[in-house]
């Protein structure tokens, strides 16, 4: 049986508590298996990314509990959710978040900055290593601005990966591109699954969802529903398709 590594129960997130309280999320309980591909779904304020920032360790939930691996994160220090943040988790978001006027492998090799473990060397190679997996390997030296929408998004991910991460959390990752290299963002993501990488994604997009393994649809802040996708769709035959038309 696969291990769980996400493990939330009755986690509500209030803001501007008091009389104009907004309760982004209602006891909300999952359980995220290694080997997963997880979708968020819902309308806009159904919780879906204050969810993923939870689980991210980007954000704190008003109450209820959290465990990674089988230990509690609630109530740690912000330096020990720095070093989980760092060490077992990759994001990667809608709008790329990528520092601009530098080099890929500049933007790839920031969160192993952070890592004094890892010198300046190791950390380039780490780096290049990164950038070749998601097909830029002609693109390494390239500063972001030169760097098509696509392009950009593979060195945001290039980043996720680069300190080999448990988990990958996924924004809206296709949110700004156009559908034939949504598929093609879509296909290197199954791929990192299939080699293991847990991936937790949020979208709004059906046909996104559909190339993921599991859907979870979010309504005023509860989970109103909780599938498996039993044959998720291929993105590399939709992007070959998406070529022909």
């Amino acid at each position: 049986m696969a291990k769980c590594v996400i493990d939330i129960n009755h986690i509500t997130k209030v803001f501007n508590p008091g009389e104009n309280e907004v309760r982004a999320l209602n006891d909300v309980s999952l359980k995220i298996f290694e080997g997963e591909f997880v979708s968020l779904m819902g309308a806009s304020g159904s919780g879906k990314s204050t969810l993923l920032n939870i689980l991210g360790c980007l954000d704190q939930p008003t109450s209820g509990t959290y465990f990674l691996d089988g230990e509690e994160v609630n109530g740690i220090s912000k330096a020990a959710i720095s070093r989980i943040r760092n060490r077992k988790f990759g994001f990667v978001f809608q709008a790329y978040n990528l520092l601009p006027k530098t080099t890929a492998l500049e933007n790839v090799e920031l969160p192993l900055l952070y890592n004094s473990d890892i010198s300046s060397s190791l950390r380039r190679k780490k780096a290049k290593e990164a950038l070749v997996s998601v097909g830029l390997a002609k693109r390494i030296y390239h500063k972001t601005n030169e760097l098509s929408g696509g392009q950009q998004q593979r060195v945001a991910i290039a980043r996720a990966l680069v300190n080999e991460p448990k988990v990958i959390f996924a924004d809206e990752p296709t949110g700004n591109l156009d559908s034939k290299t949504s598929y093609q963002i879509m296909e290197l993501f199954q791929n990192l699954n299939e080699k293991g990488i847990l991936i937790v994604m949020v979208s709004h997009e059906p046909d996104i969802v559909e190339m993921s393994k599991r859907k979870i649809i979010l309504h005023d802040g509860k989970v109103i529903e909780d599938d498996e996708i039993i044959n998720p769709k291929n993105a590399h035959e939709l992007f070959v398709a998406a070529n022909k038309k």
